[in-house]
């Protein structure tokens, strides 16, 4: 059963009533401790919901979408919508300012302000982030969706580890470098004349771009020759002579890359000895006939 505050609940059962919805994102990941509030008040709300007076802005053109919503255990899902504005860019968007993010939509009569007088409409976390010249779209997932996650592991013959993490053990590597010419692609092709590792050494390596337009994001490396990168996507913006960035090592999560590439057999966290028929349509599958 929902709980709304008294005083609110007396307010909705008026013939006319004054509320707004005001809607609090919490970052994580590389904004983690930014708050953003938004609403769909044509002014700006203060409100302090128990954890904090947060301004929610109206000025980033905030249109929350139909949220549908289930009794059950489906996924209650909307969209919030919005314009880049006061201090959102596009490069914040693009580097993943809503990736996970904590939502909390609230409603509140906006005539009566009191911290705590409010119901909370909906709970749960960004989904997937667009952006296009018109603004920004966000998904909005509920807590239910976690329901529906896979809780406990698979057999796999593939590592099921990510690499880097507490259960690989293996430390990453980087090696800074400073982009001293582009290729035909400007937003995913460079080379870096300071590189002499062998061909293929970066291979499936990941690329953070530490200045430029493109600071704060990553990409997988798709092709690594002596000094030139060529990336698996394509940049948010072109690359740009003088860029600053640091590439390391990845792993293919097979067996034999890890044994032969980094000597972490300990901690693989696969099973590539199980039999599986048709090797060509399983990845890292391997049978050996014995005689």
């Amino acid at each position: 059963m929902k709980s709304i505050h008294a005083t609110l609940l007396t307010h909705l059962a008026l013939p006319v009533t004054s509320t707004c919805l005001l809607v609090k994102v919490e970052c994580v990941g590389t904004y983690d401790g930014t708050v953003l509030g938004f609403t769909n008040l044509d002014i700006d709300v203060d409100y302090d919901d128990g954890d904090g007076n947060v301004t929610y802005e109206s000025d980033n053109g905030f249109t929350p979408r139909k949220l549908a919503q289930t009794s059950g255990s489906g996924v209650d899902d909307s969209a919030l919508d919005g314009v880049i504005g006061n201090g959102i860019t596009e490069a914040m968007i693009r580097s993943g300012l809503f990736d996970s993010a904590k939502v909390t939509v609230y409603r509140v009569n906006y005539n009566d302000l009191t911290s705590g007088r409010h119901e909370i409409v909906a709970y749960g976390k960004a989904g997937q982030t667009q952006y296009s010249e018109l603004g920004w779209q966000t998904e909005f997932r509920s807590l239910s969706q976690l329901l529906k996650q896979p809780i406990g592991e698979l057999y796999s013959l593939t590592c099921r580890a990510q690499f880097g993490d507490t259960r690989c053990g293996k430390a990453f590597s980087w090696t800074s470098g400073t982009v001293t010419s582009v290729g035909s692609e400007t937003d995913r092709e460079f080379n870096d004349t300071s590189i002499v590792s062998a061909n293929g050494h970066y291979n499936s390596g990941v690329v953070e771009w530490l200045t430029g337009n493109n600071a704060g994001a990553e990409m997988d490396v798709d092709v690594y020759t002596v000094g030139a990168f060529a990336l698996l996507l394509p940049m948010a913006y072109p690359i740009v002579i003088g860029d600053t960035y640091r590439v390391r090592r990845d792993c293919t999560k097979t067996f034999d890359y890890c044994k032969t590439v980094h000597s972490n057999t300990l901690f693989f966290r696969g099973e590539n000895l199980i039999p599986v028929d048709g090797t060509a349509m399983v990845p890292g599958a391997e049978i050996v006939k014995r005689r």
